[in-house]
């Protein structure tokens, strides 16, 4: 959806992220908010797997017979993928009547476009029921915009990991700590699988702060594509999510529902919900659409918006040993040279598209040492993925989210 209010928020704020809770909760209190109306609370940190987790624990949520507000970020094809009411994703006429009341409200004064944007959603979801909101914070966590919230709430940290050092730190335990700002004394706090640098980092800040939590292999664990936890085995193999990291993302969205729901979590109701589950661009088979037709030959199609290093590490522990190419785009603020780096040992080939994104990486950013293929546009990478690709061909689409956005909103055109 294109409307003229998108950018006049952005205007709002001359910086692409200044963290602070103070502008939005201002904002918040003169809208009328009051998180007492809202639904039970999901907040979900960390830096990769935030949304997988979140799609998941709503299949698994929904399949038990309840309903779920979601906020996640950033959408791929249309902004309105980042409000979901009941499951749903937000009609353009109800996104543009809270954008437009919050902008009202605001008249003018300094404030980013997350936060501006994150206070129309939380408006909505106070004005329409639900059981439950999972909120998926959007940057770091303890100035997160999502992080105005202070009744009771679980809380979960996926994996973290070296990511936006511009505005958290530059090492993995300040990264961390931030990130921890989520967790409080009244959360239900869930920690994920680690590395065991950050795994002790976080046990001793739960110590500091004397917090409870439940930690991966400790309270549960997954083996041999099963989740193991006091009495409950699941299944884990017919998760429609590819990848083995999905196996641990899956299973912190079960241990999470496991603790919300109580006597009511049914095995059999949660390994149905892990095979419906869906979640756009993350290791995502593609088989129908334009993008097939564009391509000659190829023996598979993938999307998989692995846009940090560890993202690109889970991403090459999955390859096969067929010809691969893979066509890709980064921001310019990420480690793309190392990632570059790091893929072309993997792929025949690399294409890098420049996206329509202001801070698209170009081609005077490539690393030269590297046979790498540049184009203008992903329109123009069919021309050298045709010249490639064989029937033995896995062609990869990946990087930048904002890229995998492009293209599905390719594929999805006629």
């Amino acid at each position: 959806m294109k409307d003229p209010i998108f950018k006049r928020l952005l205007s709002l704020h001359p910086k692409f992220s200044d963290l602070s809770l103070g502008r939005i909760k201002k904002l918040l209190k003169e809208i009328g908010f009051d998180e007492r109306k809202l639904p039970t609370i999901i907040h979900i940190a960390g830096t990769n797997g935030k949304g997988s987790t979140a799609a998941i624990l709503k299949s698994i949520l929904n399949e038990h017979g309840y309903s779920t507000h979601l906020y996640t970020t950033p959408h791929l094809v249309n902004f309105n993928e980042r409000i979901q009411l009941n499951s749903k994703n937000i009609s353009n006429k109800k996104l543009i009547k809270y954008l437009k009341f919050c902008e009202e409200i605001n008249n003018g004064r300094l404030i980013t476009f997350f936060e501006i944007t994150t206070a129309a959603a939380f408006k909505a979801f106070q004005d329409h029921q639900a059981d439950f909101l999972i909120l998926e914070v959007g940057l770091g966590g303890r100035f997160d915009a999502t992080n105005v919230i202070k009744k009771k709430k679980f809380a979960a940290i996926t994996p973290i990991s070296i990511d936006h050092q511009d505005y958290l730190g530059n090492s993995l335990s300040q990264i961390a700590y931030e990130k921890l700002g989520v967790l409080n004394s009244k959360s239900i706090n869930i920690i994920n699988k680690q590395k065991p640098k950050v795994m002790n980092f976080i046990k001793d800040q739960l110590n500091k702060r004397n917090l409870e939590a439940q930690i991966f292999n400790r309270e549960w664990t997954i083996r041999s594509d099963t989740y193991f936890s006091k009495q409950v085995k699941i299944n884990l193999s017919k998760l429609s999510l590819l990848g083995k990291h999905q196996k641990f993302n899956a299973g912190l969205a079960i241990h999470l529902a496991k603790n919300i729901l109580k006597d009511s979590f049914d095995i059999v109701t949660t390994e149905k919900a892990l095979e419906k589950c869906q979640w756009p661009g993350r290791l995502q088979l593609i088989h129908k659409g334009s993008i097939p037709r564009k391509i000659l030959k190829f023996k598979n199609i993938y999307l998989d918006g692995f846009h940090n290093i560890d993202g690109m590490k889970v991403l090459m522990g999955s390859l096969n040993s067929n010809k691969k190419i893979l066509i890709c785009s980064f921001l310019n603020n990420k480690k793309y040279r190392s990632m570059l780096s790091n893929l072309s040992k993997k792929f025949h080939k690399i294409i890098v598209v420049k996206m329509n994104e202001e801070n698209s990486i170009t081609k005077k950013d490539l690393p030269r040492n590297l046979s790498l293929t540049y184009v203008k546009s992903l329109k123009e990478s069919f021309l050298f993925i045709n010249k490639f690709s064989t029937s033995q061909t896995s062609v990869y689409f990946g990087g930048s989210l904002y890229f995998i956005g492009e293209v599905l909103k390719m594929n999805k055109s006629n």
